[in-house]
């Protein structure tokens, strides 16, 4: 008999086990995050689609998107302005669950930051605002025109109930994107913010 014949099928059973033991320990960490999440938290990923990788380009930043937990029960459910994650509902803000958001389809890596400067009543009323605006259109434009995309979304909201808000909008020129467009990466680099995970995790 020969052995080399039974190889394929061995690799497979091999692959199998190593699919099943991270599938298990990818359940097991998304359900212990899942007790930590909050309404309000924001959640942050670097795309892996055309649009994600122009606004890291352009940024210099470690993610290209951003939005926020409005709801944990049942499920975790994050509001964002977006042009393509669902294609049921492209270029408008939408709803999607906590497994849509990271997907590795549309996410390289995540991280999940609280802002401390917001208390739980007004990071309430933040989320209600925001629910407000699903199935609004996502526009990409300057801080001078009319603008609705994912930092856009958040900011308007947040500064409706914390008028102190302050991030910092970054110029570019660039031929038909120019003027000061706000990116993640200010949330990111917001002074009073807590990072509450990393996807893949930081040594």
């Amino acid at each position: 008999m020969k052995v080399y014949r039974f190889i394929p099928i061995i690799f497979i059973l091999l692959l199998n086990l190593v699919w099943a033991d991270e599938r298990e320990q990818f359940t097991h960490q998304h359900d212990n995050l899942s007790y930590n999440i909050k309404v309000g938290d924001w959640i942050f990923r670097k795309g892996v689609q055309v649009d994600s990788l122009i606004a890291h380009q352009f940024s210099g930043g470690k993610f290209s998107h951003i939005g926020m937990v409005v709801s944990i029960n049942p499920d975790i459910k994050i509001i964002h302005a977006t042009t393509s994650d669902d294609e049921n509902y492209p270029n408008q803000v939408i709803i999607s669950s906590f497994d849509e958001f990271i997907t590795p389809e549309l996410a390289e890596k995540y991280a999940i930051a609280r802002p401390n400067f917001l208390s739980e009543i007004q990071n309430q009323q933040i989320a209600n605002e925001l629910l407000t605006k699903q199935g609004q259109a996502f526009v990409l434009a300057s801080r001078e025109e009319p603008h609705l995309y994912c930092t856009t979304l958040l900011y308007d909201a947040i500064i409706k109930y914390q008028p102190d808000f302050t991030v910092q909008w970054q110029h570019t020129q660039f031929p038909f994107f120019s003027g000061d467009y706000l990116f993640p990466s200010a949330f990111a680099n917001h002074p009073d913010i807590t990072w509450i995970y990393h996807y893949p995790t930081l040594n």
